[in-house]
């Protein structure tokens, strides 16, 4: 996020970002602002969606039954965040069912996201701190 103010007026601005923590970042926070302009990402502002639990629970199962048919699964990710939320949720959920499933992932920018992600752990919650 970025805060500008000029003559007496300011802006922020801001690419997505999520109010609630996720399974491996903190939720965004920013000092209390009162802006007279809000500059904002906004894909999903007007899609009522299930809850994130659900679309999990979902996806879940749609993988576990696939792979449970002999079939495999290629899941693909279009943000870097997003793939490593989906590896801490589907380790947990291997860890939690006993699975032996092996989980690969293509190197790349992934690998480098995990640089990032070590070197600035403490944007990240607490959990995946520890």
């Amino acid at each position: 996020m970025f805060h500008v103010e000029y003559n007496g007026y300011s802006a922020v601005y801001t690419g997505d970002y999520n109010s609630y923590a996720d399974r491996h970042l903190g939720a965004a926070s920013a000092p209390r602002l009162a802006p007279n302009i809000l500059i904002t990402e906004t894909t999903y502002a007007t899609t009522i969606r299930d809850t994130k639990r659900d679309r999990e629970r979902a996806m879940l199962q749609l993988i576990t039954e696939t792979v449970e048919r002999g079939g495999k699964v290629l899941i693909p990710v279009f943000a870097l965040g997003r793939a490593q939320e989906l590896a801490v949720l589907l380790e947990t959920y291997w860890k939690r069912t006993d699975s032996n499933i092996p989980i690969y992932f293509s190197a790349g920018l992934i690998e480098k996201a995990n640089l990032y992600y070590r070197l600035f752990a403490d944007w990240q919650n607490e959990k995946i701190q520890e």
